[in-house]
């Protein structure tokens, strides 16, 4: 279930999303840029700079949609299980991300995600980016989602079949 918070005049955005998978397995899955490459809302996606996942390296995003684009992401926080940070420029648009993992209990976590965008936002493209940003991103949350509880049943029932 993704539940939403609108902060201020849709420059920034919040939700929150709890996940039937333990915490080290969404983490893996979400870290794991390999698996979202070419897969619903995007093309390639590629490390351009630095070491994955180290504060400043560089992570070039392509999407399918809402239209095609290329996003630069630069790392500005990572802590492994807990908090990613991330600018990511697109459109003219700067938008910082916040990702906070925390278990709810040891086969539940929750996903928290702050977003503020900073930047010319307009309708130069036939449409409002904002909602069309908070559309795709939190579609990508829905399909960890389904990533990782499909992950985390498959662990499970290996487990039992194996004890």
């Amino acid at each position: 279930m993704l539940v939403g918070i609108a902060v201020g005049a849709m420059q920034s955005f919040e939700f929150q999303i709890v996940l039937n998978a333990p915490l080290k397995t969404v983490f893996a899955i979400y870290v794991d840029t390999d698996r979202w490459r070419n897969r619903n809302l995007f093309g390639d996606i590629r490390w351009v700079q630095g070491t994955p996942w180290e504060e400043g390296s560089r992570l070039r995003i392509e999407t399918r949609s809402p239209i095609p684009s290329t996003i630069d992401q630069v790392v500005q926080h990572f802590e492994p299980h807990r908090k990613v940070v991330y600018l990511s420029h697109v459109f003219g648009i700067t938008c910082e991300t916040q990702v906070r993992f925390t278990p709810v209990s040891e086969k539940e976590t929750a996903i928290h995600v702050g977003m503020h965008l900073v930047g010319a936002t307009s309708r130069a493209l036939g449409f409002a980016l904002e909602p069309a940003i908070t559309k795709a991103t939190k579609g990508f949350f829905e399909e960890l989602k389904r990533d990782c509880e499909w992950a985390a049943r498959e662990g499970s029932s290996q487990n039992t079949t194996e004890t």
